[in-house]
Protein backbone atom coordinates (compact mmCIF):
# COMPACT_ATOMS: atom_id res chain seq x y z
CA UNK A 1 0.00 0.00 0.00
CA UNK A 2 3.21 2.41 0.76
CA UNK A 3 4.47 1.72 -2.60
CA UNK A 4 1.23 1.84 -4.46
CA UNK A 5 0.75 5.69 -2.65
CA UNK A 6 4.56 6.50 -3.50
CA UNK A 7 3.63 5.55 -6.71
CA UNK A 8 0.68 7.84 -7.19
CA UNK A 9 2.74 10.98 -5.57
CA UNK A 10 5.56 10.41 -8.13
CA UNK A 11 3.17 10.48 -11.23
CA UNK A 12 1.07 13.40 -9.59
CA UNK A 13 4.25 14.94 -9.11
CA UNK A 14 5.66 14.62 -12.75
CA UNK A 15 2.26 15.33 -14.56
CA UNK A 16 2.21 18.89 -12.11
CA UNK A 17 5.81 19.42 -13.24
CA UNK A 18 4.86 18.85 -16.77
CA UNK A 19 1.83 20.95 -16.98
CA UNK A 20 3.87 23.46 -15.27
CA UNK A 21 6.74 23.48 -17.84
CA UNK A 22 4.32 23.26 -20.75
CA UNK A 23 2.28 25.72 -19.65
CA UNK A 24 5.34 28.70 -19.07
CA UNK A 25 6.93 27.31 -22.38
CA UNK A 26 3.24 27.59 -23.84
CA UNK A 27 3.29 31.69 -22.35
CA UNK A 28 6.62 31.88 -23.29
CA UNK A 29 5.95 31.38 -27.19
CA UNK A 30 3.06 33.36 -26.56
CA UNK A 31 4.91 36.70 -24.88
CA UNK A 32 7.77 36.03 -27.82
CA UNK A 33 5.10 35.98 -30.47
CA UNK A 34 3.29 39.19 -29.21
CA UNK A 35 6.82 40.71 -28.98
CA UNK A 36 7.07 39.75 -32.53
CA UNK A 37 3.98 41.12 -34.10
CA UNK A 38 4.88 44.19 -32.02
CA UNK A 39 7.79 44.54 -33.52
CA UNK A 40 6.80 43.96 -37.11
CA UNK A 41 4.15 46.27 -37.11
CA UNK A 42 6.44 49.16 -35.87
CA UNK A 43 8.36 48.36 -38.32
CA UNK A 44 5.85 48.56 -41.39
CA UNK A 45 4.50 51.64 -39.82
CA UNK A 46 8.13 53.27 -39.97
CA UNK A 47 8.30 52.14 -43.79
CA UNK A 48 5.49 53.20 -44.46
CA UNK A 49 6.47 56.78 -43.29
CA UNK A 50 9.27 57.19 -45.27
CA UNK A 51 7.27 55.63 -48.33
CA UNK A 52 5.10 57.96 -47.89
CA UNK A 53 7.78 60.91 -47.87
CA UNK A 54 9.17 60.10 -50.93
CA UNK A 55 5.95 60.29 -52.77
CA UNK A 56 4.82 63.15 -51.71
CA UNK A 57 8.21 64.45 -52.17
CA UNK A 58 8.02 63.19 -56.33
CA UNK A 59 4.54 64.37 -56.71
CA UNK A 60 5.07 67.91 -55.24
CA UNK A 61 7.87 67.94 -57.79
CA UNK A 62 6.10 66.71 -60.50
CA UNK A 63 3.06 69.17 -59.57
CA UNK A 64 5.46 72.42 -58.86
CA UNK A 65 6.76 72.14 -62.82
CA UNK A 66 3.52 71.39 -64.54
CA UNK A 67 2.97 75.20 -64.13
CA UNK A 68 6.18 75.98 -65.25
CA UNK A 69 5.31 78.67 -68.65
CA UNK A 70 9.15 78.18 -70.14
CA UNK A 71 7.89 74.58 -70.23
CA UNK A 72 4.39 74.77 -71.41
CA UNK A 73 5.45 77.20 -74.09
CA UNK A 74 8.67 74.53 -75.57
CA UNK A 75 6.17 71.88 -75.62
CA UNK A 76 3.38 73.91 -77.39
CA UNK A 77 6.57 74.46 -79.99
CA UNK A 78 7.42 71.47 -80.14
CA UNK A 79 10.59 72.74 -79.42
CA UNK A 80 12.54 69.56 -77.84
CA UNK A 81 15.94 71.29 -77.38
CA UNK A 82 14.32 74.30 -75.57
CA UNK A 83 12.41 71.92 -73.36
CA UNK A 84 15.58 69.88 -72.43
CA UNK A 85 17.42 73.20 -71.77
CA UNK A 86 15.18 74.71 -69.84
CA UNK A 87 14.32 71.06 -67.57
CA UNK A 88 17.82 70.96 -67.02
CA UNK A 89 18.45 74.46 -65.79
CA UNK A 90 15.47 73.91 -63.40
CA UNK A 91 16.08 70.73 -61.95
CA UNK A 92 19.77 71.93 -61.28
CA UNK A 93 18.43 74.79 -59.20
CA UNK A 94 16.19 72.33 -57.30
CA UNK A 95 19.25 69.80 -56.54
CA UNK A 96 21.74 72.73 -55.21
CA UNK A 97 18.85 74.41 -53.22
CA UNK A 98 16.36 71.99 -52.20
CA UNK A 99 15.76 68.44 -50.63
CA UNK A 100 15.95 66.87 -54.01
CA UNK A 101 18.98 64.86 -54.98
CA UNK A 102 18.36 61.56 -56.69
CA UNK A 103 15.45 62.43 -59.20
CA UNK A 104 15.22 62.56 -62.39
CA UNK A 105 12.25 64.76 -64.79
CA UNK A 106 11.16 63.90 -68.21
CA UNK A 107 8.47 65.48 -70.02
CA UNK A 108 5.87 63.68 -72.30
CA UNK A 109 3.79 64.77 -75.27
CA UNK A 110 0.12 64.05 -74.88
CA UNK A 111 0.31 60.85 -76.87
CA UNK A 112 2.89 59.38 -74.68
CA UNK A 113 6.76 60.21 -76.86
CA UNK A 114 9.69 60.91 -74.68
CA UNK A 115 10.05 65.18 -75.47
CA UNK A 116 12.71 66.12 -73.32
CA UNK A 117 14.64 63.69 -70.48
CA UNK A 118 17.14 65.22 -67.74
CA UNK A 119 19.03 61.94 -67.59
CA UNK A 120 19.57 61.31 -71.71
CA UNK A 121 18.17 63.23 -74.38
CA UNK A 122 18.48 60.86 -77.15
CA UNK A 123 15.67 59.58 -76.60
CA UNK A 124 13.51 62.43 -77.61
CA UNK A 125 10.33 61.06 -79.80
CA UNK A 126 10.30 57.65 -78.72
CA UNK A 127 6.99 56.22 -78.24
CA UNK A 128 6.40 54.55 -74.24
CA UNK A 129 2.71 53.62 -75.03
CA UNK A 130 3.83 50.00 -74.97
CA UNK A 131 6.27 49.72 -72.24
CA UNK A 132 3.93 52.09 -69.59
CA UNK A 133 0.71 50.80 -68.96
CA UNK A 134 0.38 52.52 -66.18
CA UNK A 135 0.10 56.31 -68.67
CA UNK A 136 -2.63 55.01 -70.37
CA UNK A 137 -4.44 55.22 -66.34
CA UNK A 138 -3.28 58.57 -66.28
CA UNK A 139 -4.94 59.81 -69.75
CA UNK A 140 -8.31 58.53 -68.09
CA UNK A 141 -7.50 60.58 -64.70
CA UNK A 142 -6.78 63.71 -66.09
CA UNK A 143 -4.71 64.58 -62.56
CA UNK A 144 -2.13 63.93 -60.94
CA UNK A 145 -0.65 60.84 -59.68
CA UNK A 146 2.28 58.48 -57.61
CA UNK A 147 2.66 54.74 -58.05
CA UNK A 148 5.25 52.55 -58.23
CA UNK A 149 5.26 50.71 -61.64
CA UNK A 150 7.30 48.64 -63.67
CA UNK A 151 8.97 50.38 -66.76
CA UNK A 152 12.68 49.76 -67.90
CA UNK A 153 13.60 49.94 -64.24
CA UNK A 154 11.22 49.49 -61.78
CA UNK A 155 11.07 53.22 -59.98
CA UNK A 156 8.54 55.57 -58.41
CA UNK A 157 6.78 57.87 -60.81
CA UNK A 158 5.11 61.14 -60.31
CA UNK A 159 3.00 62.20 -63.25
CA UNK A 160 0.99 65.54 -63.64
CA UNK A 161 -0.28 66.72 -66.75
CA UNK A 162 0.59 69.66 -68.45
CA UNK A 163 -2.60 71.60 -68.87
CA UNK A 164 -3.29 74.41 -71.64
CA UNK A 165 -6.59 75.71 -70.23
CA UNK A 166 -9.00 72.62 -69.83
CA UNK A 167 -6.77 70.46 -72.77
CA UNK A 168 -3.94 68.14 -71.81
CA UNK A 169 -0.91 68.99 -73.65
CA UNK A 170 1.91 66.40 -72.18
CA UNK A 171 2.87 65.12 -68.96
CA UNK A 172 5.39 65.42 -66.72
CA UNK A 173 6.94 63.23 -64.34
CA UNK A 174 9.46 62.95 -60.96
CA UNK A 175 11.23 59.67 -61.26
CA UNK A 176 12.98 58.34 -57.96
CA UNK A 177 14.37 54.97 -57.68
CA UNK A 178 14.48 53.17 -54.36
CA UNK A 179 17.91 54.31 -53.05
CA UNK A 180 17.44 56.97 -50.95
CA UNK A 181 14.74 55.65 -49.24
CA UNK A 182 17.17 52.53 -48.59
CA UNK A 183 19.20 54.62 -47.05
CA UNK A 184 17.10 56.29 -44.69
CA UNK A 185 15.42 53.42 -43.46
CA UNK A 186 19.35 51.88 -43.02
CA UNK A 187 19.86 55.04 -40.65
CA UNK A 188 17.04 53.75 -38.66
CA UNK A 189 18.52 49.82 -38.46
CA UNK A 190 16.14 48.71 -41.07
CA UNK A 191 17.22 47.06 -44.36
CA UNK A 192 15.39 47.43 -47.08
CA UNK A 193 15.06 44.66 -50.24
CA UNK A 194 12.91 45.63 -52.88
CA UNK A 195 11.86 42.49 -54.73
CA UNK A 196 10.18 42.51 -58.00
CA UNK A 197 8.19 39.43 -59.90
CA UNK A 198 10.92 38.47 -62.59
CA UNK A 199 7.67 37.51 -64.46
CA UNK A 200 8.36 41.81 -65.33
CA UNK A 201 11.32 41.69 -66.69
CA UNK A 202 10.34 41.60 -70.21
CA UNK A 203 9.38 45.06 -69.88
CA UNK A 204 12.25 46.06 -66.97
CA UNK A 205 15.26 45.47 -69.37
CA UNK A 206 17.70 47.08 -67.22
CA UNK A 207 17.13 45.40 -64.87
CA UNK A 208 17.73 41.43 -66.31
CA UNK A 209 21.49 41.51 -64.84
CA UNK A 210 20.42 42.36 -61.48
CA UNK A 211 20.73 40.17 -58.17
CA UNK A 212 17.79 37.59 -57.69
CA UNK A 213 16.05 35.96 -54.48
CA UNK A 214 14.16 33.31 -55.42
CA UNK A 215 11.56 34.09 -57.87
CA UNK A 216 12.17 38.06 -57.63
CA UNK A 217 14.56 40.29 -59.12
CA UNK A 218 16.12 42.65 -56.66
CA UNK A 219 15.35 46.29 -57.51
CA UNK A 220 17.10 48.67 -55.09
CA UNK A 221 20.88 48.57 -56.26
CA UNK A 222 22.34 49.72 -52.66
CA UNK A 223 20.79 46.90 -51.09
CA UNK A 224 22.32 44.70 -47.89
CA UNK A 225 24.64 42.34 -50.32
CA UNK A 226 24.81 40.15 -47.26
CA UNK A 227 21.51 39.95 -45.95
CA UNK A 228 20.81 39.33 -49.68
CA UNK A 229 22.78 36.30 -49.10
CA UNK A 230 21.88 35.06 -45.86
CA UNK A 231 18.00 34.90 -46.73
CA UNK A 232 18.52 32.90 -49.83
CA UNK A 233 17.41 29.86 -48.18
CA UNK A 234 14.31 31.55 -46.78
CA UNK A 235 13.35 32.24 -50.69
CA UNK A 236 9.74 30.45 -49.93
CA UNK A 237 8.52 32.13 -46.92
CA UNK A 238 8.59 35.93 -48.58
CA UNK A 239 4.78 34.80 -50.42
CA UNK A 240 3.35 33.13 -47.60
CA UNK A 241 4.30 34.76 -44.30
CA UNK A 242 3.47 38.16 -42.98
CA UNK A 243 6.87 38.06 -41.04
CA UNK A 244 9.66 35.31 -40.53
CA UNK A 245 13.06 34.55 -38.45
CA UNK A 246 16.15 33.74 -40.23
CA UNK A 247 19.47 32.59 -38.07
CA UNK A 248 20.73 36.33 -37.36
CA UNK A 249 17.22 38.57 -38.56
CA UNK A 250 13.67 39.12 -38.12
CA UNK A 251 12.40 39.24 -41.79
CA UNK A 252 9.49 41.60 -42.25
CA UNK A 253 7.37 41.57 -45.91
CA UNK A 254 5.17 43.92 -46.97
CA UNK A 255 3.54 43.49 -50.24
CA UNK A 256 4.47 46.04 -53.48
CA UNK A 257 1.65 46.98 -55.55
CA UNK A 258 1.29 48.60 -58.86
CA UNK A 259 -0.92 52.23 -59.72
CA UNK A 260 -4.17 49.57 -60.43
CA UNK A 261 -3.50 47.95 -56.97
CA UNK A 262 -2.21 44.56 -58.58
CA UNK A 263 0.49 42.25 -56.79
CA UNK A 264 4.45 43.43 -58.28
CA UNK A 265 6.58 42.08 -55.88
CA UNK A 266 7.31 42.26 -52.25
CA UNK A 267 9.49 44.55 -49.60
CA UNK A 268 11.22 42.52 -47.29
CA UNK A 269 12.34 44.93 -44.35
CA UNK A 270 15.06 43.05 -42.19
CA UNK A 271 16.17 43.67 -38.84
CA UNK A 272 19.10 41.79 -36.59
CA UNK A 273 17.50 40.02 -34.23
CA UNK A 274 19.84 41.84 -31.09
CA UNK A 275 18.02 44.86 -32.39
CA UNK A 276 14.42 43.71 -32.87
CA UNK A 277 13.39 45.02 -28.93
CA UNK A 278 14.58 48.42 -30.13
CA UNK A 279 11.31 48.16 -32.38
CA UNK A 280 8.53 47.88 -29.13
CA UNK A 281 6.39 49.72 -27.63
CA UNK A 282 7.16 52.76 -30.43
CA UNK A 283 3.21 52.45 -31.16
CA UNK A 284 2.71 56.63 -30.56
CA UNK A 285 5.43 58.31 -32.17
CA UNK A 286 5.44 56.57 -35.21
CA UNK A 287 1.79 56.59 -35.50
CA UNK A 288 2.06 60.22 -35.19
CA UNK A 289 4.65 60.95 -37.63
CA UNK A 290 2.89 58.11 -40.61
CA UNK A 291 0.09 60.91 -39.76
CA UNK A 292 1.70 63.49 -40.93
CA UNK A 293 3.01 62.01 -44.36
CA UNK A 294 -0.26 60.81 -45.35
CA UNK A 295 -1.23 64.63 -44.54
CA UNK A 296 1.58 65.65 -47.17
CA UNK A 297 0.88 63.19 -49.77
CA UNK A 298 -2.61 63.93 -50.12
CA UNK A 299 -2.45 67.60 -49.36
CA UNK A 300 -0.24 67.91 -52.79
CA UNK A 301 -3.25 66.70 -55.18
CA UNK A 302 -5.36 69.19 -53.27
CA UNK A 303 -2.95 71.66 -54.26
CA UNK A 304 -2.72 71.10 -57.63
CA UNK A 305 -6.55 70.65 -57.62
CA UNK A 306 -7.55 74.01 -56.01
CA UNK A 307 -7.07 77.59 -55.94
CA UNK A 308 -3.69 78.80 -55.95
CA UNK A 309 -4.17 81.99 -54.27
CA UNK A 310 -2.65 85.14 -55.62
CA UNK A 311 -0.32 83.72 -57.76
CA UNK A 312 -0.83 82.20 -61.35
CA UNK A 313 0.72 78.63 -60.60
CA UNK A 314 2.18 76.50 -57.45
CA UNK A 315 5.49 77.06 -59.31
CA UNK A 316 5.67 81.09 -59.13
CA UNK A 317 4.82 80.34 -55.64
CA UNK A 318 7.29 77.99 -55.04
CA UNK A 319 10.16 79.96 -56.33
CA UNK A 320 9.71 83.24 -54.71
CA UNK A 321 9.28 81.33 -51.86
CA UNK A 322 12.82 79.71 -52.84
CA UNK A 323 13.97 83.49 -53.15
CA UNK A 324 12.43 85.08 -49.85
CA UNK A 325 14.55 82.27 -47.87
CA UNK A 326 18.08 82.16 -49.91
CA UNK A 327 21.10 83.71 -48.02
CA UNK A 328 22.93 86.47 -49.43
CA UNK A 329 24.69 84.83 -51.82
CA UNK A 330 22.28 82.47 -53.33
CA UNK A 331 19.50 85.27 -54.02
CA UNK A 332 21.21 85.98 -57.76
CA UNK A 333 20.84 82.68 -58.50
CA UNK A 334 16.94 83.13 -58.14
CA UNK A 335 16.55 86.83 -58.81
CA UNK A 336 16.86 87.04 -62.49
CA UNK A 337 14.54 84.45 -63.15
CA UNK A 338 11.75 85.71 -60.91
CA UNK A 339 12.17 89.00 -62.05
CA UNK A 340 11.11 87.53 -65.61
CA UNK A 341 8.52 85.54 -63.91
CA UNK A 342 6.57 88.25 -62.32
CA UNK A 343 7.07 90.97 -65.77
CA UNK A 344 4.08 88.74 -66.64
CA UNK A 345 1.76 89.75 -64.08
CA UNK A 346 -0.56 92.84 -63.87
CA UNK A 347 -0.47 95.70 -61.51
CA UNK A 348 -3.37 94.16 -59.89
CA UNK A 349 -1.56 90.98 -60.24
CA UNK A 350 1.47 91.75 -58.12
CA UNK A 351 -0.39 93.78 -56.14
CA UNK A 352 -2.69 90.59 -54.81
CA UNK A 353 1.07 88.55 -54.21
CA UNK A 354 2.40 91.25 -52.14
CA UNK A 355 -0.37 91.82 -50.02
CA UNK A 356 -2.24 88.25 -49.99
CA UNK A 357 1.12 86.05 -49.61
CA UNK A 358 3.18 88.33 -47.26
CA UNK A 359 1.27 90.40 -45.13
CA UNK A 360 -2.34 89.97 -43.47
CA UNK A 361 -3.13 93.49 -43.67
CA UNK A 362 -3.75 95.82 -46.63
CA UNK A 363 -1.48 97.65 -48.30
CA UNK A 364 -1.40 100.89 -50.00
CA UNK A 365 0.64 102.34 -52.70
CA UNK A 366 2.67 102.34 -56.11
CA UNK A 367 4.97 99.29 -57.96
CA UNK A 368 7.30 100.82 -60.07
Amino acid sequence: MQIHYKTLFITLFASLLILVTGTFIWVSLQLDTTKVEEASDNILAMFHHELDQELSNALFLSVALSDNKALKEALLDEDEDAGYRILMRTLKKLKRYTYVRDIRMQILTSDLNIFARSWDNSYAGMPLEGFRVDLQRIRRLRKPKVSIDPGRLLTIKATTPFRDGVKIIGYIEAIKTFDRLTYRLRRQGIELTVLMDERFLDIATLMRENPTLGPYVVSNKNHNAALLEAVTPYADKIATNSYFKSEAYLHVVDMLRDSAGERIGYYLLSVPLAKMKEFENKEEKISFFLQLSKEDLYGVVERWESDRGSFKSLYDKELIKLLENASPGERSMFEEEARELLRSYTREELIDVIVKSRYRETKKGKIR
